[in-house]
């Protein structure tokens, strides 16, 4: 099993977020974890705009050192947002749910709605 990481989630790792509990922090620990290059695009625009102090490269490269693979983005993972149900509309989001799907990943998300999709999900 692999698990691939809401953005959230991979910043409450890094930063040793209290949200994130000790069981979970520990499941991925001993668990294989991927982060979508769409958490890195979030990431660049959340931090040009400012609403994030962390920037892409740290983020990618903490990602990295943490042990998490990166997840590229494929022509099947885009196609794939097109056809899930208009519950949620944060592109990002999307995509990542997209991928833990076409993927057959588990994905580890925080926001409630991601349990609205035929998607192994997680929580924090």
């Amino acid at each position: 099993m692999k698990l691939l990481l809401d953005t959230q989630i991979m910043l409450w790792w890094l930063l040793g977020d209290s949200r994130l509990r000790q069981q979970t922090r520990e499941f991925m620990t001993a668990t294989a974890c991927m982060v979508s290059v769409a958490s890195v695009w979030e990431v660049a625009i959340k931090h040009r705009l400012g609403k994030l102090s962390v920037d892409p490269v740290t983020f990618r490269d903490q990602s990295l050192e943490a042990g998490a693979s990166l997840l590229m983005i494929n022509d099947a993972h885009v196609i794939e947002t097109g056809s899930l149900p208009g519950f949620h509309e944060d592109p990002f989001d999307r995509l990542i749910i997209a991928q833990a799907r076409t993927e057959g990943l588990m994905a580890v998300s925080a926001d409630a709605i991601w349990s609205e999709y035929s998607v192994a999900l997680r929580r924090p």
